[in-house]
């Protein structure tokens, strides 16, 4: 009976919840910056999308959450981090939950990019996380798009947790900016990483035999693909930016298929 359950275990499918831009205060700041008002930190709506993908959450026990960034609108609102850490402390202990920094969570100033409002509540600003066969690398995209001196060192870091311990390891990477939208000859604009580095780190995913990438940071959903690499831009858990609605993704790795699907909450 022990041995057959340890095989069910293992043939299990991998479950991944991608949450994308909760960024609690963004309605708010939206909406007096169009009346032309004075800022009122109003959390409301951003805490209740968040708190009905928590609800889905806990209903659907994947093995992994990851928040792909911009967890605040502001990064020095304390009120805002509080609130968003009080919510998610509602996720199940059963679940593993991870992090990475969005434009929002850090201080950008010119090529510099102060991650410390991010890293003093959730460590390090990338991840690597084995299990089951699945391989997730979490990258602080920051960097990238702002040419952070330290993107070399994190380059470094990244050759080396994209190598697969076995051809059989399924390898996604999720970071808060999308390489590309619509297709990776797209002109360079705010979201996306510029065109200069676009091939670049996809054929560094190419050699490293990555399976898929995800982003959020466009409050709005896209799929493409380099090389038969997806591409996938999740749209924010709360405020659109576009005609999608507020959604999660879930990811399934079975064996070596990998799967998604948005889920609007």
């Amino acid at each position: 009976m022990a041995l057959m359950s340890v095989l069910n275990c293992s043939r299990k499918p991998y479950v991944i919840v991608q949450v994308a831009d909760a960024q609690l205060g963004f309605t708010a700041a939206d909406s007096c910056h169009r009346a032309g008002i004075p800022y009122v930190n109003d959390l409301t709506y951003e805490s209740q999308c968040l708190e009905k993908a928590v609800l889905i959450i806990n209903d659907m026990a994947p093995d992994a959450v990851i928040f792909t960034g911009d967890q605040v609108n502001a990064s020095s609102d304390t009120l805002q981090w509080d609130m968003f850490a009080e919510i998610i402390s509602h996720i199940s202990d059963d679940v593993k939950v991870f992090h990475l920094p969005g434009n929002h969570d850090v201080v950008i100033s010119g090529d510099k990019v102060d991650s410390t409002p991010f890293t003093e509540r959730y460590g390090e600003d990338r991840f690597l996380h084995r299990e089951r066969g699945v391989r997730i690398v979490g990258v602080n995209t920051n960097l990238i798009k702002s040419n952070d001196p330290r993107e070399g060192e994190q380059l470094d870091w990244m050759r080396t947790a994209l190598k697969k311990e076995s051809p059989d390891e399924v390898t996604l990477v999720f970071g808060h900016h999308p390489y590309f939208m619509t297709g990776i000859d797209e002109p360079d604009s705010y979201f996306p990483i510029m065109t200069s580095k676009r091939y670049f780190y996809f054929d560094l995913f190419a050699e490293m035999d990555v399976d898929a990438v995800y982003a959020g940071h466009r409050h709005d959903s896209y799929e493409s693909e380099y090389n038969g690499i997806p591409m996938k831009t999740t749209t924010s858990v709360a405020f659109q930016i576009g005609n999608s609605r507020p959604s999660i993704r879930v990811i399934t790795i079975s064996g070596s298929d990998v799967t998604d699907e948005l889920i609007e909450i």
